[in-house]
């Protein structure tokens, strides 16, 4: 009963039994990096002597509003609350913890402690120190090498792709117009720019917890050289002078096609006036 006690008031304490190696919580070791908008798996998992105890509640708590370790509320997720909210628990009763947070904000950065509950009284435990989120933007970004004003064939660009916080395991993938390209890395290369390579390009920023993507649309100009000019110049004026052609083709043919319907109309009146003569002659 006495070392019952004992380690009764070491829970409710401090929330860290020092002393035995059969409590616990594991977060990841290094920060967690995540996209703004979108959403994070924080994996994390506890242990408890199973056999002689049950997990009667479990808490998530954000050290930017909570300063009593998590021992108190507010806390951003509690299995006894039924509200609804960004943090949503992915978690059991038994060894797994993970927390998900949706549509991520910058104000969600920050230090993240999980606190299980049994079902004997005083028997808790909070995970020290928790685990660390950090929420930054994806960005893409035109970098120009070559040219100037608007995109050109020939110009040269680097779209760059750029998390500003650090992860060891990220991952970058490229698409054009939603088809994945075989490419990776955070700089996508242009050396010579065709008329082409216009569409819609997503950078997916991917790691074991998260992932994030960004889209940035290039439109390239066709250059169009003097010979070009020179060509459609050529084009526009020989079918100019088609049509001329034409016009004046269809125009004699129709003047001699009338001048001919006129001779055949007079020749036809001077036999009627024949056949009348004779006719009234032998009369």
């Amino acid at each position: 009963m006495k070392m019952l006690h004992l380690a009764t008031i070491l829970l409710t304490l401090s929330g860290v039994l020092t002393q035995s190696s059969d409590w616990g919580v594991k977060y990841p070791d290094k920060p967690i990096c995540a996209v703004r908008g979108f959403s994070v798996s924080i994996p994390c998992s506890y242990y408890y002597p199973q056999q002689n105890y049950q997990v009667v509640q479990m808490l998530w708590c954000s050290m930017n509003s909570n300063k009593d370790k998590c021992h108190v509320p507010p806390y951003v997720y509690s299995s006894s609350s039924n509200t609804k909210s960004d943090f949503e628990y992915a978690g059991d009763d038994k060894s797994n913890c993970t927390l998900l947070i949706h549509n991520l904000q910058f104000s969600y950065s920050g230090e993240y402690r999980f606190r299980f509950m049994t079902n004997v009284s005083g028997f808790s435990w909070t995970g020290l120190p928790g685990v660390i989120l950090q929420v930054a933007d994806l960005k893409v970004s035109l970098i120009r090498l070559s040219g100037n004003g608007t995109l050109k064939q020939g110009d040269s660009l680097n779209l760059t792709c750029d998390v500003n916080c650090t992860h060891s395991s990220s991952q970058f993938v490229w698409s054009k117009n939603n088809e994945q390209l075989n490419t990776s890395g955070p700089v996508l290369h242009f050396p010579a720019l065709t008329v082409r390579d216009s569409g819609n390009y997503t950078c997916t920023w991917k790691t074991n917890e998260v992932s994030g993507s960004e889209t940035i649309s290039l439109q390239v100009e066709g250059k169009s050289s003097a010979t070009d000019q020179s060509i459609w110049i050529f084009v526009f004026v020989t079918t100019g002078m088609i049509f001329i052609v034409l016009v004046i083709l269809v125009a004699v043919i129709y003047n001699r096609r009338c001048v001919h319907t006129e001779q055949l109309k007079e020749e036809d009146s001077d036999i009627y006036t024949t056949v009348q003569y004779n006719t009234f002659t032998m009369n």
